[in-house]
């Protein structure tokens, strides 16, 4: 916005000294043209008086002869008209006073009477004509430019500012705000192409999540069903050894080698069991400085609209101007997922989140509700494919807290889970420490 406004105040003031270097250039061909003019009036002024006072001749006729000879010699600033009015008759006669289109001038006789008036007249300037119509036109052409750039700024610029940074929002965040749709000619089918890649986006990170959560049962599946027979095996291999099963024939070597399978089938079992236990949400950090109410304002601008529409009251509170140290979309995707259960689990009477600083920890607070979770099971809301007693009727993987759980582990911090039984709600607090 300031940049805009230092602009259109550097165009204002552009075309300020334009028009003024306009008048100037004009009012400098006037006066050129005025001083050329009254050195001829004064020469033909001259030349009248002169002959007259040695000849004797009426002014009149020295003018009519001679303006032909006066014209020749003067040129362009040679007066269209003289008028010679005798001194005898200009008594009660008006004239006007000189200006730059008439010039009056006295003549005198050889005894330095005046003798009468000579009126010098010339047509009115071209200059004056020619700076009012630039003066118009310079005006046009500014309220013209100056509406274009206005409006360009409110339809193109000022919205491109907020769409330019929407894919890396979009790139960034899982839940994030669609654009409003536009009829803009400039904005329309874009705003519509970015709303269908958002949908997309969101379609296939839900089919990654799914997969994901299918492979870890899978993994967890075969890891814990591969324990039970490696038992049995290292079970069996102790009998054989302890000579239980003697009679059979069975050598100490197939012993070893039953205990060297049992051993390849525990290490695998263990893979597999770490591969079941790797964060969902596995991700670089992208560690940077940001002012914590950055965190709130994303936070605010990508759900208030949408609880909006749910008509669940919503406020992000954010007491403190510290500045982080974090992954700031990170801390998003794990505040976005807490909302996600809040408005899910929650009975949509209230969800409040406040971001504030003690000592040298960020605690970040997300509070709904209803849908209170027994004091028992809070232990184990952040394990894998958990799910609470008051999600039996409500769709989900058991995967998400936990996601919250191993991503704010991976920043330095920790989340923890209570029941504030005072207000009927539930609290789920990350603490970062700074």
């Amino acid at each position: 916005m300031k940049s805009a406004v230092s602009f259109f105040i550097s165009f204002t003031l552009l075309f300020a000294v334009l028009t003024a270097g306009f008048n100037l250039a004009c009012k400098k061909v006037s006066d050129t043209r005025i001083s050329r003019r009254n050195i001829a009036v004064n020469r033909i002024n001259s030349d009248i008086t002169k002959i007259s006072a040695e000849t004797g001749a009426s002014p009149d006729d020295i003018i009519s002869e001679h303006k032909n000879e006066w014209q020749t010699l003067y040129g362009r600033y040679m007066p269209e008209d003289i008028f010679y009015i005798p001194a005898d008759s200009a008594e009660g006669t008006f004239l006007t006073s000189a200006d730059k289109n008439c010039a009056v001038c006295i003549i005198y006789d050889s005894g330095e009477n005046i003798k009468g008036i000579a009126e010098y007249v010339y047509s009115s300037e071209v200059s004056d004509w020619l700076m009012l119509v630039g003066n118009i036109f310079l005006g046009a052409v500014y309220i013209i430019t100056a509406g274009t750039l206005i409006y360009v700024y409110l339809a193109v610029i000022r919205p491109f500012r907020k769409f330019a940074e929407y894919p890396e929002r979009l790139a960034r965040l899982r839940n994030i705000q669609k654009l409003p749709e536009s009829r803009s000619r400039s904005f329309g089918k874009y705003i519509w192409g970015m709303n269908m890649l958002s949908d997309v986006l969101a379609s296939e990170n839900r089919k990654i999540h799914m997969l994901e959560g299918e492979r870890q049962k899978l993994v967890s599946t075969i890891a814990h069903g591969v324990k039970t027979p490696i038992a049995n095996i290292k079970l069996y291999t102790e009998a054989v050894r302890s000579g239980l099963y003697s009679d059979g024939g069975i050598t100490d070597d197939i012993a070893g080698k039953i205990d060297h399978n049992a051993a390849r089938i525990e290490k695998l079992a263990a893979e597999l069991l770490a591969s079941s236990d790797a964060s969902l949400d596995g991700f670089d950090t992208e560690m940077s400085r940001f002012n914590a109410r950055e965190l709130a304002d994303i936070i605010y601008s990508e759900y208030h609209d949408r609880m909006e529409i749910k008509r669940i009251p919503f406020r992000v509170e954010c007491t403190t101007d510290a500045v982080m140290e974090s992954d700031k979309y990170a801390l998003y995707r794990s505040v976005s997922q807490l909302l996600e259960n809040a408005v899910k689990y929650g009975d949509g009477s209230g969800i409040n989140v406040s971001i504030m600083r003690q000592d040298d920890v960020f605690c970040i607070s997300v509070r709904d509700k209803g849908g209170l979770l027994p004091e028992k099971e809070l232990p184990y809301v952040f394990r894998s494919y958990w799910r609470g007693s008051n999600a039996s009727n409500t769709e989900g993987s058991g995967i998400g807290l936990y996601a919250v759980h191993e991503t704010v582990k991976k920043l330095g911090g920790k989340v923890i889970a209570r029941r504030l039984d005072e207000k009927n709600e539930m609290e789920f607090v990350i603490y970062i420490w700074n």
